[in-house]
């Protein structure tokens, strides 16, 4: 009713509250790692130690949320025990992401500060063993931010937010260890029960996020070996048909830079799938590839088109340079056969065609090469030919 006033209600969420959401967001966040765990083979050992972490997270906060009730050894001992393992393990898991396994001699050394903390923990005032239990956890956290920078994990864009999240709750712990031996229980216990309440509502959200950013790595990690798979040629590792003609296309309609586009045949390689099988015949495609790899830069763009078929695209490279690219790969490719390389002794020569961009189109570029790689053939094979009346190379 107008002008009559109406009470105000806040909501108050207490730590009882607060664990209660903590118990939850950290049983649905093992659920989920170990569902994912079912179908992610390849991060399988990450997935199954992320969930067993949030089931000692689970524990140690159980512990803590009775510590009333029970002695405290166990409310602040084993807990903070359990509770740091849960971290590391975490930690342990991103390590593993990022190619980095944990040295055994961890876990003695981790074993022996566990005994020590119990063995002088309860001697100590209550808030010094929480502000130790509380610099361990933001030494777990920062741990975790700086192997989050391993170059397996670079690529991922939930990193950055990963990152963040590390970072953050890193930085409350370690707030709170600084901040806690000053206090007096006695003194300071509005502080201190704000304080506690403060953390635990950053910890909720810790739970929630962590988890799920944790999650969003492995299947975007999944998600990129999935798409990278798509565009390789499984047999050389280089890119496929259609991945390189998507990247090169790409270029070229973007920016169409000068460059020069290589298009490689094996000379009768049929000859050699029938005189010594096709195992061999692998081989000496997996030998080209290696060759073709090790005398691009960087920059070059070189795939598998099918069969005995290879192209490659060199951008900011002339006619000239282009032919001595091609040149290079010949020799060395005839010589690895001639030198057996785990291989018979073979006899086997390239034929090239090649074709400069000059503001060409893919289909255009990819054209002109192809009359260049068959004039090549027609003439003998073991040659390089351009897309017009004068041969380049012999």
């Amino acid at each position: 009713m107008l002008g009559t006033e109406q009470p105000v209600v806040l909501m108050q969420v207490d730590l009882h509250t607060l664990y209660i959401l903590c118990f939850g967001t950290l049983a649905v966040a093992g659920g989920m790692a170990m569902w994912d765990s079912l179908f992610n083979v390849q991060r399988r050992t990450v997935l199954r130690s992320w969930a067993t972490a949030y089931a000692l997270l689970f524990a140690g906060c159980i512990l803590l949320y009775a510590r009333a009730e029970i002695p405290a050894l166990l409310a602040g001992g084993i807990s903070n025990i359990l509770i740091v393992s849960g971290y590391a393990m975490m930690v342990a898991g991103i390590g593993r992401m990022g190619g980095r396994v944990v040295p055994r001699a961890l876990l003695p050394a981790a074993v022996a500060l566990a005994c020590l903390w119990l063995a002088i923990g309860p001697r100590l005032p209550f808030l010094y063993w929480d502000a130790f239990g509380s610099l361990a956890i933001a030494a777990t956290q920062f741990v975790g931010v700086a192997l989050l920078q391993a170059t397996g994990l670079k690529n991922l864009r939930s990193r950055p937010v990963a990152v963040a999240i590390f970072a953050t709750h890193g930085v409350v712990y370690l707030s709170r260890a600084l901040m806690l031996p000053f206090l007096d229980s006695s003194l300071d216990g509005a502080l201190l029960a704000f304080a506690s309440k403060t953390t635990m509502f950053e910890s909720v959200l810790y739970s929630v996020a962590a988890p799920a950013i944790l999650l969003a790595m492995a299947r975007e990690e999944s998600e990129n070996h999935l798409l990278a798979a798509s565009q390789t040629d499984f047999l050389t590792d280089l890119l496929n048909r259609r991945a390189f003609s998507r990247r090169v296309g790409k270029l070229l309609a973007s920016a169409r830079p000068s460059g020069i586009l290589l298009l490689f045949d094996l000379d009768h390689f049929k000859r050699v799938n029938d005189t010594y099988g096709h195992q061999t015949g692998d081989e000496v495609l997996q030998l080209f590839s290696r060759v073709v790899e090790a005398e691009l830069r960087p920059q070059d763009i070189a795939a598998r088109l099918g069969g005995e078929e290879f192209a490659a695209f060199l951008p900011g490279q002339d006619a000239r340079e282009g032919e001595t690219v091609a040149l290079r790969i010949a020799r060395r490719f005839s010589e690895a056969a001639a030198a057996g390389s785990g291989l018979p002794r073979l006899n086997l020569t390239v034929s090239t065609g090649l074709a400069i961009t000059e503001g060409s189109s893919l289909d255009e570029l990819v054209a002109s090469a192809d009359r260049a790689l068959y004039r090549a053939k027609r003439l003998g094979r073991n040659r390089i030919e351009r897309d017009d009346p004068a041969p380049l190379a012999a």
